[in-house]
Formats: C-alpha cells, sequence, structure tokens
C-alpha cells in the first residue's frame, strides 16, 4: 500500500478533507507536525524529518502562519526545501498548500510577497490554457471553487508554469517539473478547522476580512458541495502521478 508523507507546520491546519480523500483512495498518509514536535507514525517519541524519501511515494506540505522566508525562526523550512528538492529529484509527486506552495516557490528560487490585504473566503477561480490541460485539474470544473487564507503569494519562481489565477493575485496554483505542485489556496478545510484559525488568529484575520464572522455559515451552506468535489477530484489525479 501506497504511504505518503505529510508535513503539518500549524497544528491547527491538518490535512483535514485532504487527509480523508487520501484514506477513500485506499492511500495511508504519515503526518509529522515539525513545530508541534509530533508525528502520527510514532506517537510517544518525536522522531523529526526524514532526512530524505525513503520509501514514500509524495510529498505534501500543508499551511501555517509563518513565512516560508522564515528559516531562522523555524529550522524545519529549510529541510522541508531540501525535502521537496529530494522528491522531485526523484521524480516523486509534490503538493503544497498555501504555506506549502509558498515553501515550494522558495525552495526554486521564487519570491514571496506580502500582499496589500488579507485573501479570505471562498473564491471562484479560473485555469490558465496550461491549467486546462494539466494533469491535476482533469475533471475539475470551472470555476474552480476554493477557499483562501493568505497575507503572502509566491511570483518569478524560475521554471514554474502558471495552472490557476484568479482572486487577489496572479498565480493561485502552479508547477515545477513534471510532478511538483503548489495550490495558494486551501482544499482541506471544514467549517470547525476555520472555526479554529479565528480562535487562534482572529484578531488579525477578522479585522482584514470581518465576512468571517458576518458570512461564515452562509459560505459553507453556499460552496462546501463543490469545494469537496474539487477537494475528492484533485486528491485522485495527484496519487495517480504516484
Amino acid at each position: 500500500m501506497k504511504r505518503i508523507l505529510i508535513i503539518v507546520p500549524e497544528l491547527v491546519a491538518p490535512p483535514g478533507l485532504l487527509g480523508q480523500a487520501l484514506i477513500e483512495n485506499g492511500v495511508r498518509y504519515d503526518a509529522v507536525f515539525p513545530v508541534g514536535r509530533f508525528a502520527s507514525q510514532s506517537p510517544m517519541d518525536y522522531p523529526g524529518l526524514p532526512d530524505g524519501p525513503g520509501g514514500y511515494a509524495g510529498l505534501i506540505v500543508m499551511g501555517g502562519p509563518m513565512s516560508a522566508r522564515d528559516e531562522h525562526v523555524y529550522p524545519f523550512l529549510t529541510e522541508t526545501m531540501a525535502l521537496i528538492r529530494a522528491f522531485t529529484a526523484l521524480d516523486r509527486p509534490v503538493l503544497g498548500v498555501c504555506l506549502g506552495a509558498q515553501i515550494i516557490a522558495h525552495a526554486f528560487g521564487g519570491e514571496i510577497y506580502r500582499m496589500s490585504r488579507l485573501e479570505s473566503g471562498f473564491r471562484q477561480l479560473d485555469l490558465t490554457q496550461a491549467g486546462k490541460i494539466d494533469p491535476l485539474f482533469k475533471d475539475i470544473a470551472e470555476p474552480l471553487t476554493t477557499f483562501e487564507n493568505h497575507y503572502e503569494a509566491t511570483r518569478a519562481t524560475p521554471g514554474a508554469i502558471a495552472l490557476v489565477t484568479g482572486g487577489a493575485c496572479p498565480v493561485q496554483a502552479f508547477r515545477v517539473g513534471a510532478k511538483t505542485y503548489g495550490v495558494q489556496f486551501h482544499i482541506e478545510v471544514t467549517i470547525d478547522i476555520v472555526r479554529d484559525w479565528i480562535r487562534m488568529f482572529g484578531k488579525d484575520f477578522c479585522r482584514d476580512e470581518p465576512r468571517l464572522l458576518t458570512d461564515l455559515d452562509q459560505q459553507f451552506e453556499t460552496h462546501f458541495g463543490d469545494y469537496v468535489q474539487v477537494c475528492r477530484t484533485l486528491t485522485r489525479n495527484w496519487l495517480a502521478l504516484t
């Protein structure tokens, strides 16, 4: 049975729907929380991040509140970038979500920049011409229903091909090489995950996007069905690359 490595930089930003979709496709995963110092495969004795891809069929890097440029504060970022490059060199698929996408861009020399304000909530995004024929987005209807929550974004990553655009930043998803993907948007959240973000970070988030307080239930009622389908289809497409 295939096993995926998932790096989870923030305890309240778990794989969620993405992890569930992996299991539904008959794939197991190990979740490593480098800041929380917990690993699902060794819950009583934290082993750290692996020093190479080993037997993992692919790598997923989730989101978190830090910047991809904060290596001096969070050493795991340097380790994660090394793993991203190692999986890519072995032609094993990589998927970065939000911060994870920014870490991928940083690993390959891209620019991480601060946007003028938070982009948060459900958004409808468009595939680029390259995205329309990319295997990651096969059978995904446009516009894509996604959930956003980020202050930073990526641009000018050498060799990257933009696949999704729209919203507050031009590059919402990209590919480096054949199988390394970054998606700036979230595909994993449930309403309870977002509520936990509001609990932890709401002073900043809700100041810049008050609809997280006023409209969250309505947004999930309207968009969650389509959103779950995007998650399941994208996960299945990504797994087909393993």
